[in-house]
């Protein structure tokens, strides 16, 4: 068998961490462990990161990057209507959640209490969300009272653990019928003005 090269090291270590972050936890992992998993010294780990939580932090900034990509791209043919947009963006994280739900355990699950205690907690930006609602009041369209900020946080919160939830057990409810769920409760229509 040919031996690894060693320019593509760092995706290496992404993915060997992420393997092992996602099956054993980051307390229960070692650099030496991502090292060996990559096939690699542990001195070329640390040419690449400092530590296993810089390689965590990487894991999360990627996903959530990509995850924000996803939602870009769905609501960019959505149009204007409010429900097109949150049902697509809805949509777009429970398929991004399927399809990588290692990264998105690892960025959202409980891994994310581990890496808080090494500096800031990775996570999705509420503010696309909180703009969106502040332009709906602006309009008249959503409820004046509600608290765009407080709403939006709420309401990926909400979203978040919910895929969480479901990813452990997709035989809770079909995907349709998560994306529908998580459409009704988005404070754009829930909170709007009829």
């Amino acid at each position: 068998m040919p031996r690894p090269r060693i320019e593509d090291a760092e995706d290496r270590l992404l993915a060997a961490g992420l393997s092992l972050f996602a099956r054993r936890g980051v307390e229960r992992v070692n650099t030496n462990a991502i090292a060996k998993r990559a096939r690699l010294a542990v001195g070329t780990f640390y040419k690449h990161f400092p530590d296993k939580h810089a390689l965590l932090r990487e894991i999360q900034v990627r996903t959530v990057g990509a995850l924000r990509a996803a939602r870009v791209a769905a609501t960019r043919g959505a149009g204007t209507d409010p429900e097109a947009q949150v049902r697509a963006s809805a949509g777009a994280a429970v398929e991004f959640a399927e399809a990588h739900a290692q990264a998105y355990r690892v960025t959202f699950g409980r891994e994310r209490a581990g890496a808080a205690m090494h500096g800031p907690v990775v996570s999705e930006s509420t503010r696309p969300t909180a703009d969106g609602l502040r332009r709906l009041q602006a309009a008249g369209r959503l409820d004046p009272t509600l608290d765009p900020d407080l709403a939006a946080r709420a309401y990926l919160a909400m979203e978040v653990g919910t895929i969480l939830w479901w990813l452990d057990d997709p035989s809770r409810t079909g995907r349709d019928g998560l994306v529908e769920t998580l459409v009704r409760l988005h404070p754009a229509l829930g909170a709007r003005i009829r």
